[in-house]
């Protein structure tokens, strides 16, 4: 019940719906009940021409109605009931309608209020959250999971009220009639209840596996989308099918075995609640042969039992789709609950742009926190604004997490990393990462135009100022190229463009963020020698007064940073300028040798 409440937790921003739901439920099980009761005078007065005998015991009120309905003419009745039948309909087909809407209006506000809160959270997350998780694991919260908590609230929910409303109902009718023959009903009560306890356990456990498979299935669909190129370079198309295949087929074996847990349900309760039906009728039928009870109530009576069925047959069913809810809501509020790592201290400050310099004093820092080995040991530096420092090593010695912990996308283990003597964990995150602008080697863009991509640097930039980043990132001659120009669509991760006019776009994009701080991961990695040079010189235009770091395995991109940090295992083995370390460090002549061209 606590995760049941707290599913429907979900759905609290939409109460109103919820309530307007419950009171059209309540006029519609009223309804059900006149529709019912009419089966006494239809059954005693109209069609049998016999009057209406009731069981002794019953409240004085009935008895009264009883009577009256006895000394009605039977034309008169008849003619009634046949005029009140479509009035009847029409305002419980209106309530039907009301119902309908209102739950399924609270079901899917409450399923985007979910998709809502698990995106925002997946953009509040840091780092170290997508390193763990797979992209298709976090698409299948927001589709599969969320989907299924809104069947449940649309219908379960739905199903769960109304269809407990009529059992009360029904149930107070043949308990009024007979609650001796009722007594025999309750019998079967517990072992319907524990026979669907039992199945519902294994249900939830399906389900779980099932929602497994299908985040699997995602996650493979992502990743052979995104790497189409390999898949096809390599010819692996037959093995990327085969290994759908065995993933889609483990989903359908899941699957299958959930509906035959949830389709045992029905037949099994039918069965039971029909041996009680069945010894109730014998001893009824006894009392309206003995003149006891009148032929319309016992049928009242029976219509009653028969009809609580129908109602704790749907609430079985219910009981099946909650718990495949249930296991989604647990998947993600395991999401929503999810603590992240960066965040702004207690009052923490606005970060002013640095002036002097970015230091790291005595830094160490390692990825996964239930290792050892440190990915940063001890590095202190100081990186001088208007200055281009260049970070050079061996592959994993630590060049990149030097630059995400500057944007702090993870928080150091020890140690200090802070503008001008401030501490950047003592400022706001969004106002650190005003000031720094970043070019990877990954070169994302969006599937949108060129226009809004470039924008992405700087929301509210003019086309003008748009042109003139790209004029300065030698772009703006492949896009004027274009048949649409900045309104050109660039495709999912800009599929329509070639490599070299992938990295433009996005130098052009941090050109156009204007920031103090240019951090550049292989930025020029993608562009031939001559778009190189003319975009290096945009860059030096752009270092005045600015810190640029920059990654890189190519000569011409670093041979006149104004400081290169040689690193190895995340030391600083040496320092200094291209000239010099060529005398003086054999490890950068030796990488100057190999992957400078040297």
């Amino acid at each position: 019940m606590n995760e049941y409440l707290r599913m429907l937790y979900l759905a609290r921003r939409n109460w109103q719906y919820l309530v307007g739901g419950i009171l059209a439920m309540i006029g519609c099980a009223g309804f059900e009940g006149a529709q019912f009761g009419a089966i006494v005078p239809l059954a005693d007065r109209i069609f049998t021409n016999k009057p209406i005998v009731l069981p002794t015991g019953l409240p004085p009120f009935l008895v009264r109605y009883a009577e009256q309905l006895n000394n009605m003419d039977r034309t008169s009745l008849f003619w009634s009931v046949v005029f009140i039948i479509p009035a009847f309909y029409l305002v419980k087909g209106g309530l039907v309608y009301l119902r309908g809407l209102f739950m399924n209006t609270l079901a899917q506000r409450s399923v985007t209020d979910v998709r809502g809160d698990l995106f925002r959270k997946y953009q509040d997350l840091s780092l170290d959250f997508y390193s763990q998780k797979r992209q298709g694991e976090l698409m299948s919260r927001i589709t599969n999971d969320a989907g299924f908590i809104g069947h449940a609230i649309s219908f379960g929910l739905t199903d769960i009220f109304y269809q407990s409303i009529l059992a009360v109902m029904f149930a107070v009718i043949a308990l009024t009639i007979s609650w001796k023959m009722v007594l025999i009903i309750l019998v079967v009560f517990p072992a319907n209840a524990w026979f669907i306890h039992v199945i519902g356990k294994t249900i939830k456990k399906q389900s779980i596996q099932s929602q497994e498979s299908m985040a699997d299935l995602n996650s493979i669909l992502a990743e052979t989308n995104q790497g189409v190129s390999i898949v096809k370079a390599f010819s692996r198309e037959k093995h990327e099918i085969e290994r759908f295949d065995v993933l889609n087929k483990k989903f359908y074996r899941a699957i299958i075995k959930g509906i035959r847990r949830s389709l045992v349900l029905s037949p099994i309760t039918e069965f039971l609640a029909a041996l009680a039906i069945m010894v109730v009728f014998l001893i009824g039928g006894q009392a309206v042969l003995a003149g006891k009870m009148s032929f319309g109530v016992f049928a009242l009576f029976i219509s009653s039992l028969i009809s609580i069925q129908r109602p704790i047959k749907k609430l079985a069913e219910v009981y099946s789709i909650n718990q495949q809810a249930l296991a989604s809501s647990k998947r993600v509020y395991d999401f929503l609950d999810w603590k992240t790592l960066i965040t702004d201290a207690p009052g923490a400050k606005e970060c002013a742009a640095p002036g002097n310099a970015i230091r790291f004093a005595d830094v160490s820092f390692r990825y996964d926190k239930d290792q050892a080995g440190l990915v940063i040991k001890n590095f202190t530096h100081n990186f001088e604004i208007g200055k281009m420092t260049a970070l050079v090593g061996p592959t994993g010695c630590g060049k990149t997490t030097i630059m995400n912990l500057i944007l702090r996308f993870y928080d150091v283990d020890s140690g200090v990393v802070s503008f001008d003597g401030q501490n950047i964990r003592e400022v706001t995150v969004s106002s650190l990462r005003s000031h720094v602008g970043l070019v990877t080697q990954d070169m994302i863009l969006f599937n949108e135009s060129i226009r809004e991509n470039l924008r992405y640097g700087k929301l509210d930039a003019t086309d003008e100022e748009v042109l003139e980043a790209a004029r300065q990132a030698m772009a703006l001659e492949f896009i004027e190229r274009m048949p649409e120009g900045l309104d050109t669509i660039v495709g999912d991760r800009g599929m329509k463009l070639s490599g070299g006019q992938k990295q433009r776009l996005c130098i052009a994009r941090a050109i156009l963020k204007d920031p103090r701080i240019l951090l550049l991961d292989e930025a020029t990695s993608a562009l031939d020698p001559q778009s190189e040079h003319m975009v290096q010189q945009a860059l030096d235009n752009l270092m005045k007064d600015r810190t640029v770091i920059v990654i890189a395995h190519r000569l011409s991109t670093i041979r006149h940073a104004d400081c290169i940090l040689v690193m190895e295992n995340g030391r600083i083995m040496q320092k200094g300028i291209h000239d010099d370390l060529l005398n003086t460090s054999e490890l950068y002549a030796r990488l100057a040798s190999y992957h400078f061209n040297q």
